[in-house]
């Protein structure tokens, strides 16, 4: 019976074998999918957070000078000049904002972002009765109130820019984390099933029949 026990350990060792390969096979998958959420991860990043955090910036910017320009309107010189250089700050304004909603928005980002969007469509028509000297008195303060809005909703959208920035980076480290704790895991398991191996092949050896010798041929 012992080629019985022998065929039940080689039996035993192939069925190691096939959990190593297991093993290692979910191991890629799960290797596989890490590295694509980490892919995504740090391309959101840079698309829909450094990006729009430089949108953010040039927006911000457009609207100062646009601001320093309206301020003009009550002193003497040329309107229409005035007028085509407030046009030229509301085109490249409108354009950032095309750019900005082709990047994923949170819903509080979506929320503080239609503000804004309508806050610079309000301000355009008080600029263009400004401009036109109607309204003088009551439009300026209303424009200015539309400044410090618009000014407001720029400043919550970087800051939940930081924040998503933050919640990405740590969703990363935590994506990390389980590799390395599943890369440890598979090693401790190689291991111990190596070591199970060795043991199962030494026993089959020990229970091997020895070959007898013909001491009448010495």
């Amino acid at each position: 019976m012992k080629w019985l026990y022998v065929i039940q350990q080689k039996a035993r060792v192939a069925f190691l074998l096939g959990i190593i390969v297991l093993l290692v096979f979910l191991k890629s998958l799960i290797d596989r999918q890490n590295v694509s959420e980490l892919g995504n991860s740090f391309s959101s990043i840079y698309e829909d957070r450094l990006l729009v955090e430089s949108y953010i910036y040039k927006l911000s910017a457009h609207l100062y000078q646009k601001q320093l320009l309206m301020e003009q309107c009550s002193q003497p010189g040329d309107l229409r000049m005035l007028a085509a250089r407030i046009a030229q700050h509301n085109q490249a304004i409108f354009d950032l904002i095309q750019e900005y909603e082709k990047t994923k928005l949170t819903t509080q980002e979506s929320a503080f972002f239609e503000g804004f969007k309508k806050n610079m469509n309000e301000m355009v028509v008080l600029e263009a009765k400004l401009l036109d000297s109607q309204e003088e008195v009551v439009g300026a303060a209303l424009l200015d109130q539309q400044f410090v809005t618009a000014s407001q909703s720029l400043s919550e959208l970087s800051i939940i820019q930081i924040e998503e920035g933050k919640n990405m980076a740590n969703q990363s480290r935590e994506i990390v984390a389980g590799s390395i704790v599943l890369t440890q895991f598979e090693l401790a398991m190689l291991i111990v099933i190596g070591l199970i191996i060795q043991a199962l092949i030494f026993a089959s050896r020990s229970i091997s029949p020895k070959i007898l010798q013909k001491h009448h041929l010495n």
